[in-house]
């Protein structure tokens, strides 16, 4: 490096270094397991190629010269594929995987400035260093060398220098950015809450063209956060293709929606759910070979991720085809560890059993190995849905396979919310799951079994009083109002003394402490400066089960 390059400009070009590696190594995943798949695709080795040729360069600018050698030997290895000169085969294919792997890991040194292995990593490298000769060696006979003519003395044209349409922005900035865009909504509501009683039509003019403008900047701030689920999708493939090689199993790895725009910090809370989802399937899902087989199934199964957009929310399947979920296996389990008990068996249906494999420390696995075995991951799913304002919900049918699907909201900071009233107590709900606000009479809400049900037209519908939900009041007589909810295909009358407002509110997440407490998931600040707590009304009602909560995912 140029002595005359200060820490700073240092700092800055590490950061592009590093920012521009990562996204090569996942191009470079995706590029491999691509042409793994079919090797008439040779142009994935020439994406392959320009990722290594990439690294090479700006490694070797920042006197990164072990990264710098080594991705040159692997980029002349990709070469002598491409050429026909090394085999394509999947010994080779492996080393150029491992190459990936081990500069990642090289790369994140250098930003970390050290590693807890770096001795290990060096043993690694010196390894790989060796396979790729040996790769070599074990060629075929090499190609004769091509003529190239010289361009020494040839004219260059001059680049056209474009204009910057995009700038790179710190995530941190957009968030302070939308904090701030918060608070001014907040005070905008409290600003109309002082002036409602006005009779003054500048002002109120003023002041709703001031609210125009304030929607539009956090319109604008909203869609700066928007980023597509690929880039958190595309890390899979290659995470499903080793475990899968691992277990001995032949899986292939379908992806749709990569599109699907998300907000940041919901895509950033739902990389865990999902890599506990996928492996999940791998593991117990996925039959190995010999079993699909057996079953006279195709010998590769296949797991797919799928995304998809609905008003306000995203919904994200993961889905394969393999065994299914055995209910009876989970329902013994459960009776064997005492999580349930014989006298419940008669009132417990399928879909409360499915729900036990969501409860913390359950695992249907016989012993714990780097895979699964500690009843983690599911709840981990159930717990980060609950925390967003989801859902998660599962299908399976036995040796056909299994769905999960979650739904979350696309942005969980600023939500349109709906005011309610019940029992002199003020809630908020989410408006994106209210269908339409009811007048009944309490004399149209009929018993049934344990539960309540209201006609809409001619539709007989599940009926909840919320105050009997919040342990506030018993079923009220007179006239009702209804807030009829839907999530997915189910509906339920949420039975409020009134509907105070629709508003856009900022969401404040809850303390630690009051995290332990269902049915709650954030607080929001109306005009007048008080806090109401944010439902969560998936939890509370759970639609059809209300009364079996212990079983609610």
């Amino acid at each position: 490096m140029p002595e005359e390059t200060t820490d700073m400009d240092f700092k800055i070009f590490l950061h592009e270094y590093l920012d521009d590696a990562k996204e090569g190594f996942q191009k470079a995943n995706t590029a491999l397991l691509e042409f793994e798949k079919d090797y008439s695709h040779k142009e994935r080795l020439d994406e392959l190629m320009r990722v290594f040729h990439t690294l090479k360069s700006s490694s070797a600018m920042l006197d990164f010269k072990d990264i710098a050698e080594l991705a040159h030997a692997v980029e002349n290895l990709v070469d002598r594929i491409k050429k026909g000169e090394v085999l394509v085969s999947q010994g080779s294919l492996d080393i150029v995987f491992e190459g990936v792997d081990i500069l990642e890991k090289m790369m994140l040194i250098k930003e970390k400035g050290t590693g807890e292995n770096e001795s290990l990593l060096g043993q690694q490298v010196a390894e790989l260093w060796n396979k790729i000769t040996e790769s070599e060696k074990e060629s075929s006979n090499t190609i004769a060398a091509k003529q190239q003519a010289s361009v020494h003395g040839s004219v260059r044209s001059i680049p056209l220098i474009e204009k910057i349409e995009k700038v790179k922005v710190d995530v941190k900035l957009l968030d302070d950015l939308f904090n701030l865009v918060g608070e001014i909504i907040i005070n905008k509501n409290r600003v109309n809450n002082l002036i409602s009683g006005s009779v003054n039509k500048e002002l109120k003019a003023t002041l709703a063209d001031q609210d125009r403008k304030i929607n539009q900047l956090r319109e604008f701030v909203s869609s700066a956060r928007m980023v597509t689920v690929d880039e958190i999708l595309q890390k899979f493939p290659r995470m499903v293709r080793d475990l899968a090689r691992a277990q001995n199993k032949d899986i292939e790895m379908v992806i749709e929606g990569r599109e699907i725009e998300i907000d940041k910090s919901v895509l950033d809370s739902i990389t865990e759910p999902l890599l506990h989802l996928l492996r999940n399937s791998v593991d117990h899902g996925i039959e190995t070979r010999e079993e699909r087989q057996k079953g006279n199934k195709k010998i590769r199964g296949t797991i797919k991720l799928a995304c998809r957009r609905t008003e306000n929310n995203i919904v994200i399947d993961v889905e394969d085809d393999g065994k299914g979920i055995d209910i009876d296996n989970i329902r013994d389990i459960a009776l064997t560890r005492g999580i349930i008990q014989k006298d419940d068996l008669e009132v417990l249906e399928d879909k409360d059993i499915i729900n036990i494999l969501f409860k913390p420390g359950f695992s249907t696995s016989a012993e714990i190995t780097g895979l699964s075995g500690r009843g983690v991951g599911l709840n981990v799913v159930k717990t980060v849905a609950r925390e967003l304002g989801g859902i998660v919900e599962v299908a399976t049918e036995k040796e056909k396979g299994t769905r999960f699907s979650l739904t979350l909201p696309v942005t969980t900071t600023v939500v349109r919310t709906l005011i309610i009233g019940v029992d002199g107590h003020s809630y908020a709900i989410p408006a994106s799951i209210v269908l339409e606000i009811l007048k009944v009479d309490s004399t149209s809400i009929k018993d049934v079994g344990d539960g309540r049900v209201f006609m809409r037209g001619e539709e007989v519908l599940p009926y909840v009083w919320l105050g009997k939900v919040l342990g506030l009041s018993d079923f009220k007589e007179g006239e009702l109002t209804i807030v009829l909810i839907q999530r997915g295909d189910s509906f339920t009358g949420l039975g409020v003394d009134i509907v105070i407002d629709q508003m856009d509110s900022i969401v404040k997440p809850l303390d630690r402490l009051a995290r332990d407490f269902r049915g709650f998931s954030g607080g929001i600040v109306l005009g007048d400066g008080s806090v109401v707590l944010l439902l969560d009304i998936p939890t509370l009602l759970n639609f059809k089960t209300v009364q079996k909560e212990r079983f609610v995912i």
